[in-house]
Order: structure tokens, then C-alpha cells, then sequence
């Protein structure tokens, strides 16, 4: 008997280890709020996600509170002005604002959207290039709230958001791949979630974002519960507290120091 138990020990152990060693892939699915039904097939995904829900759209608050129901992560998804500046929702951040105009906009939408967790921009690919605006934005959102993160889309290489999100003290994080910004192509979202995988299993993690459209679902559908056997899906948070919990192990003082001063400089 104490034999089977010492081995059936030995197994959970061994089994727990190759669990925490598996790369871990965080996915967050985009602009929701506007379609309930389309929420519902997202939120219906195997696997352990994080949903960005956009402000002030038709069905915010209710997907926010479902996916709370369904014990899923919510972050609001805070439109900003893009290079193009295409007409956008009514609330999105743009440069003719004020500091002002700027912070009450933000707390407005941060107070809009329910159980949210953590931010990621919408759009924003004009306006994250300017870090005197992102500051306002990073100090708003840590003086709402301490536990909230910053998920820089990175809608352009220029992005100062996730700089700016470190000095403000933000818990923050970049996405590595968009899983289907050519959404009518098949083959460019498989290749791109294989391009995910392998991000994640280089340096891992991996995040990638995507956005509820059928053939995005109907190929994650299909993609995740394989890709379960050798990664771990976590949430944006988990992923957060991974990092935190790696960082004393994987860097001495110096080395630390010096990869947050890469990270300012990104």
C-alpha cells in the first residue's frame, strides 16, 4: 500500500513539473460588444482566455457580465485614434483631446465595462506613438485601480504604450502575433497560429490576439484542444503572475535591471 502511494506521489509530482514546463499561450479575442451571438461561440472556445470587450457598444455591459458568469477574464478594450483615423466608437482617445479631456474619458470607460481585469487598446495606432499622451492614460488607469494590467496591441512598432505602462507601475505585457488581421485567408490564420506556437515555444510564452470572426473561430475550434497537449492556455493575468513568479529565479539584480531597461526602450 505504501508503495502505490510513494509511486502515485512520484507520478503527481512528475506529472505537475511537465504541466509547469509547457509554454504557455495567451489569447485575447477582440472587440466585443457589438453582437451578443458572436460573443457567446468566442466565450464557447476550449481552452482559458481573456475577452476585450470595447466600451459603449450595443452589448458591452451584457458580455461583460455573461463572460463574468461563465468565469471568464474580461478586459475593456479602450478605443484610440489610428493612423488613419477612421471613424471609430464616440469614446476613442484621440490627439485633439485635452490631459483632461483625455483622463475623464478614461475613467469613464474604465467605470462602463464590468469585472474587468486589465486594458488593451482598440485601434490606436496613430495615438499610441505619443508618449505624452499614453502617460495620462497609464496614470489614470493605475490610480482607478492597482490590479490592472496594460496589454499593448501593438497596433504599430512605434507603440509607447507598454513603456509607458512601466513607468506608471502598470503590470504590462506586449502581443507577440495577430492571429488574423487577413481573417478571409485560411491559410494565413493557420500560419499564423502556428507562427504563435512557436513564438511561445522559443521564449515560453507567446500572446496573440484575435477577433470574432467565423473562420478565426472555426479554425481555433479545430487548432486548441491539440495544441492543449504541449502548452498551457492562461489568461493575461496568469501569464502576469508566471512572469513575477520566474523573474527572481530566471535573473540575477543586474540582468533584471538591464531587461527592464530594454523594455523601456521597446
Amino acid at each position: 500500500m505504501k508503495q502505490r502511494l510513494y509511486l502515485a506521489l512520484i507520478l503527481f509530482l512528475f506529472t505537475s513539473n511537465v504541466q509547469a514546463e509547457k509554454p504557455a499561450l495567451a489569447l485575447v479575442i477582440d472587440d466585443l460588444g457589438y453582437s451578443f451571438d458572436l460573443a457567446k461561440k468566442v466565450l464557447d472556445l476550449p481552452g482559458n482566455h481573456s475577452f476585450a470587450v470595447i466600451p459603449d457598444t450595443t452589448y458591452s455591459q451584457k458580455i461583460a457580465k455573461y463572460a463574468n458568469l461563465q468565469g471568464h477574464e474580461v478586459i475593456l478594450h479602450m478605443p484610440m485614434q489610428s493612423s488613419e483615423d477612421v471613424s471609430i466608437e464616440a469614446s476613442a482617445l484621440h490627439d485633439r483631446m485635452t490631459e483632461l479631456e483625455i483622463t475623464q474619458n478614461v475613467s469613464n470607460m474604465l467605470r462602463e465595462v464590468p469585472h474587468i481585469k486589465g486594458i488593451n487598446n482598440h485601434m490606436g495606432s496613430e495615438l499610441t506613438k505619443f508618449g505624452y499622451i499614453m502617460r495620462p492614460i497609464m496614470e489614470t488607469i493605475r490610480q482607478t485601480s492597482k490590479n490592472f494590467y496594460f496589454l499593448d496591441s501593438r497596433t504599430t512598432p512605434l507603440s509607447k504604450a507598454y513603456q509607458q505602462a512601466l513607468i506608471a507601475g502598470l503590470p504590462t505585457i506586449k502581443r507577440d502575433v495577430f492571429l488574423d488581421f487577413d481573417h478571409s485567408n485560411r491559410e494565413s490564420i493557420i500560419f499564423q497560429i502556428d507562427l504563435w506556437l512557436k513564438k511561445a515555444t522559443d521564449k515560453g510564452y507567446a500572446v496573440a490576439i484575435a477577433h470574432p470572426h467565423p473562420s478565426t473561430i472555426e479554425l481555433l475550434k479545430s487548432k486548441i484542444p491539440t495544441a492543449s497537449n504541449d502548452y498551457q492556455f492562461v489568461t493575461i493575468s496568469q501569464l502576469l503572475k508566471l512572469q513575477n513568479q520566474q523573474k527572481p529565479e530566471s535573473y540575477s539584480w543586474p540582468k533584471y535591471l538591464s531587461r527592464l531597461q530594454m523594455d523601456l526602450k521597446n
